[in-house]
């Protein structure tokens, strides 16, 4: 038996989903955490492919799990807010009260809730879609692909629920669209 590795070539991230030009609200958040973890957050660092190929994958599985089972979730695609800044959630949630709603897939453990420090992008950036979206609430659905890290690393599935005052919402807008102006972003 030989066996022989074979360059793909493969675009692993070609869809049909496109990006428009212009100012994203992932580049201002993604930025400001930058900032504030550097070591974490490596600013202009490439995306690892692979993780956003499974995120993506996730979402679509995801999607149709909700469509068999007469789950109410719309998928709005790429939105503009009056700055002119685009931003993407991945649902809005119609089963109940209309919620943002995100799904993700993280190798971070699952050993705690969203209310860890190491969530906070994940909580900006919801909190900022809210706030342009005039809804006070978000559900995360979220893969653990690691579980908690403990005994069996099998992956695990958690939904939280989140309401926001709109005090919480305004603060959170505030400082986005401060650090885009420092920064020259807007």
């Amino acid at each position: 038996m030989e066996i022989i590795p074979v360059e793909h070539g493969l675009d692993l991230l070609a869809s049909d989903l496109v990006r428009s030009t212009g100012l994203h609200a992932s580049q201002i958040y993604g930025d400001l955490f930058s900032d504030l973890e550097p070591t974490r957050y490596i600013k202009d660092g490439t995306p690892n492919t692979l993780k956003m190929a499974i995120g993506l994958a996730w979402e679509a599985w995801l999607e149709r799990v909700f469509v068999r089972q007469g789950i109410l979730a719309e998928r709005p695609g790429e939105l503009m807010s009056e700055e002119g800044i685009a931003y993407s959630p991945d649902l809005f949630v119609v089963n109940g009260i209309p919620r943002i709603g995100e799904i993700k897939a993280t190798w971070m453990s699952s050993q705690t809730d969203l209310t860890d420090p190491k969530f906070d992008k994940w909580i900006v950036q919801v909190k900022l879609y809210c706030y342009w979206a005039e809804m006070t609430g978000a559900r995360f659905y979220v893969l653990f692909m690691n579980g908690n890290y403990r005994g069996n690393r099998d992956p695990e599935f958690k939904v939280w629920d989140i309401d926001f005052s709109p005090i919480e919402l305004q603060e959170n807008y505030q400082m986005i669209i401060n650090h885009a102006v420092s920064k020259g972003l807007l």
